[in-house]
Parts: structure tokens; C-alpha cells; sequence
């Protein structure tokens, strides 16, 4: 790392000098300057973990061959040779044989199927952790599929966190499936069940296997039952209000479910009451599901996967069936620029439902680098204050969760691109600056994100989410 002629590297420096430079920058600037160099520091050490990383996964997939080899010509109906490789080589790294087998079947799609996505963690561009998200997700997918997925998927690898580019990976996988995504959801579904898992405490788990349409549902009725019990001295979490209403609405056959989002747009409906809902026989969760999907899916032209909220991609025939019902429902059938009011510019600061929507739709998540809080937990922040000169306008709005809200008075700062595209710069107290790039940009595909720089001072801009691949929905 090369640092300019007022900005010496203090490894190099004696105590004298060191001292010298102390009384020259001033405190402010040093802890600029050290801050760097440590923050360089913990990135080389990731890089070098990165490439110590993928000298393994090659040894490991030596020490498969040699051993193949050794024993090849002989009959083994058993799988015993099999069985033996992996006992040893759990018992030289003295892990558990079934992290043994993962290991070999890694290291082997890695080196025969995954040459690019080896070669990019050799020189350090992401983590052991990505490339085994790539590896282990091409398990079901033929030769070309893998092909495909490899290139689409290493352009996210460098630029998300862990948590991020598993959703992302996971995505690109359903839609490079998709030609028989409706044959597979169908195998899949009829495997549906719930099973209940007792923990210490007097505590367990409730889990349900059920279709991504159901679980979407589910997840957001929870949330608007939870949120309508927020209030004046409610002092459970957003967590334990949700966890209420679960079992509530479940084993309490009385239980007064609240609105949701449309019946309270629309003022109270019949059946309601002050924002409740009035039992009635049809008891149970229901049902609302952000969905978008082209237009020629919608009409049966094409076969092109639906989007549920939060980038989860469902076969066209099931999209095709949630678009046809109305009731429960947000459809976004066209682009969003041409239905949605976009800008109010100083004439209101309450930021309008439809436009609500669509930021949420645009963001599905915290701006923040690497945030996986979900949109609808976070605020909607005027990225230029609007006591200032900032407007009510998408150019000018992103959603932001209350930790990541703070950091603004932090010494971070914030700034959003004008062009549309919904990208979100932060720059941190030391300099560096980081992009997150919206999921739904509305001028259609952000451009894809540059390489990370190593340089001094940048960081590099990182993307955040960039998560469709398919054109913009019509």
C-alpha cells in the first residue's frame, strides 16, 4: 500500500520519527492515518485466509486422486474404499466424517466443475464461505446449468456479504432451473409437513415445510398483527409481539385478528371495527402477498419465474394464479414509473402509500452495507434532509433501520444517485466509500458492480443487493 509524501507508512518510521510525525499531523489526522492502516491490515489477513482457503480445497482433491488411484482396478461393491478415504481424512483434521465427506465433494466440484470460482478465492476476491455457497448450491444441476450459474453467480460474490449473496445464489439457481420449476415445486410441495422440536426451558420449535407463496404470507400477516399491538406501554419486541400473534391466532379461537394493509387504506370494511376484524367462520392467517411478474407471464406468452417479495422467484404458472386473484393481493403488473407518483417535492413531507410501496419494493431491505433487515422494519429517511433542502421524492428516499439511521450522526455520510437507479453511497469516517444498489432500480437493471478496490482510502464501492436478472416487469 503506497501512501502519498504527508502520509508516510508508520511501520516504517523510527520512534524518533514517528514522534515527529505525531507533532506534525496532529492527533485528528494520526487516527486517520493508523485507523487505515489497521482497517488494510484486517483486509490483506482475509485475503491470505481467502487463498489459504482454496490451497486446501486443492490439496484435499489430491489426496482423492492419489488415493483413488492407489486403488484403482479393484472391485468394491461395498463403497468401502469410499468409506475408508473419508474416515481418514476426518481423522488427520479431527472433524466429523460427515464434515469429511462435504469437504471432498466440495473440493471436487470445485477443482472439476468450478474452475473460475477457484481461482477468484485463490487470489483472495471473496471468502471460503461464498465459494462454498457456490459449490454446495450446484448439487441437481447439469453441466451447462453449472456453467450458468457460475457466471452469473461470481458477479455478486465479490461485492456481498455472506448473508446477501446466499440469497442471491440461491435465486440465480431457481431461475436458471426455471424450465422445470412448476415440476419441481409440485415434487417439492408434496413433502409439506410440520414437526415440533422441544428445547430446554419449557420452550421448542414449531417448523413448517410449506410453499414460499404461504410462508410470504404468513411472515407479513404476523408482522401487521404485531405492529397493530405496538403502542403505549407494550413492552414486548417486534420479535415476541410476533411470536404472540403465532400462537394467539392459532390455539385462541377468539382471538380478534388486526386489518391488513389494504382494509386499513381503504377505511373499515365490513366486518371491521376500529381497524379489528370481527371473528368470523373462516378463521386463520390471512393472506397478503407482494407479487411481480411480467406481463407476458401473466398472459401465458412466456414462462418466465414471479418474484415474491424479497427477491424469491416462483414458477409462472402459480404467478399466473396469484395475479388472477384480487382479493389479498398487490399486484404491480406495469412499470413502476408510469403508475406511481414518484416526486412531491417540498409540498409534503409524509411520504405517501403508493409511494411506500414502491420503495419497498425498490429497496426490500436496510441501504446500509450489508443490512438484512427487511424494509418494512426500517424507517423511510430523507437521505437530504428535508428540513433542509431535501424533497419527498424516490431520488431522495431509502429506507434505513433505526441502528443504521444513527450512524448518520456518526461521522458517516450519506448520498443517493440522481439518475434513478436508487444506488446509495455511504463514506465512512475514514474515507472509504461503499455502494449499495437497489433491488429494483426504477430505470430498469443497475449497472453491475465494479471490481472492489484495494486502494488506500476507497474500500472500494461494494454493492449490496442488485438482485433481478430478468428485465424489469411490465
Amino acid at each position: 500500500m503506497k501512501y502519498p509524501d504527508f502520509m508516510p507508512d508508520p511501520n516504517t518510521l523510527t520512534p524518533e520519527e514517528y514522534a515527529d510525525l505525531t507533532a506534525e499531523l496532529g492527533p485528528d489526522e494520526l487516527n486517520v492515518l493508523d485507523g487505515d492502516v489497521l482497517l488494510e491490515g484486517l483486509v490483506q489477513s482475509r485475503r491470505e485466509r481467502a487463498q489459504q482457503a482454496a490451497f486446501e480445497f486443492a490439496r484435499v482433491d489430491q489426496f482423492r486422486r492419489h488415493r483413488e488411484d492407489c486403488t484403482a482396478g479393484r472391485t468394491d461393491t461395498s463403497g468401502l474404499f469410499g468409506r475408508a478415504l473419508r474416515a481418514e481424512l476426518a481423522a488427520a483434521l479431527c472433524i466429523p466424517e460427515i464434515a469429511a465427506e462435504a469437504l471432498l465433494v466440495r473440493s471436487r466440484t470445485l477443482i472439476d466443475d468450478l474452475p473460475e470460482t477457484l481461482w477468484r478465492l485463490g487470489v483472495g476476491r471473496f471468502s471460503e464461505r461464498h465459494a462454498t455457497i457456490i459449490a454446495d448450491l450446484t448439487a441437481g444441476l447439469t453441466p451447462e446449468q453449472v456453467r450458468q450459474f457460475e457466471e452469473q453467480v461470481l458477479e455478486y460474490a465479490e461485492t456481498l456479504t455472506v448473508g446477501l449473496f446466499k440469497r442471491k445464489a440461491e435465486q440465480i439457481k431457481e431461475l436458471v432451473q426455471a424450465a422445470d420449476m412448476e415440476q419441481r415445486h409440485t415434487e417439492a410441495r408434496s413433502n409439506r409437513e410440520v414437526w415440533v422440536e422441544p428445547g430446554g426451558n419449557g420452550m421448542g420449535w414449531l417448523t413448517a415445510y410449506l410453499p414460499n407463496v404461504q410462508i410470504v404470507a404468513i411472515d407479513n400477516r404476523l408482522t401487521a398483527a404485531a405492529r397493530s399491538l405496538q403502542g403505549d406501554g407494550e413492552e414486548r419486541t417486534m420479535r415476541q409481539l410476533r411470536a404472540d400473534a403465532f400462537a394467539d391466532i392459532l390455539t385462541d379461537p377468539g382471538a380478534i385478528i388486526p386489518a391488513d394493509e389494504s382494509e386499513d387504506e381503504a377505511g373499515a370494511g365490513a366486518g371491521s371495527t376500529g381497524g379489528l376484524r370481527i371473528p368470523t367462520m373462516h378463521r386463520g392467517i390471512r393472506a397478503e402477498v407482494s407479487l411481480i411478474v411480467p406481463a407476458l407471464s401473466v398472459m401465458g406468452q412466456t414462462n418466465t419465474p414471479g418474484m415474491l417479495e424479497g427477491g424469491i422467484p416462483i414458477d409462472a404458472e402459480t404467478a399466473r394464479e396469484l395475479a388472477g386473484n384480487a382479493t389479498g393481493f398487490t399486484r404491480i403488473l406495469t412499470h413502476p414509473e408510469t403508475g406511481i407518483v414518484l416526486s412531491f417535492g417540498k409540498d409534503r413531507y409524509e411520504v405517501p402509500t403508493a409511494l411506500k410501496r414502491y420503495l419497498r419494493y425498490r429497496d426490500q431491505t436496510c441501504r446500509f452495507i450489508g443490512c438484512t433487515r427487511k424494509a418494512k422494519f426500517c424507517d423511510i429517511d430523507h437521505t437530504i434532509p428535508w428540513a433542509g433542502a431535501g424533497e419527498t421524492t424516490h431520488q431522495n428516499l431509502a429506507h434505513l433501520c433505526r441502528s443504521h439511521h444513527q450512524v448518520k450522526d456518526a461521522g458517516w455520510a450519506v448520498t443517493q444517485a440522481q439518475d434513478g437507479s436508487g444506488t446509495v453511497t455511504w463514506t465512512s469516517p475514514l474515507g472509504r466509500k461503499y455502494s449499495t444498489e437497489a433491488v429494483h432500480p426504477i430505470g430498469g437493471k443497475a449497472a453491475p458492480p465494479a471490481p472492489p478496490s484495494t486502494s488506500a482510502g476507497s474500500g472500494g464501492a461494494k454493492a449490496q443487493t442488485e438482485w433481478l436478472d430478468d428485465p424489469p416487469p411490465f
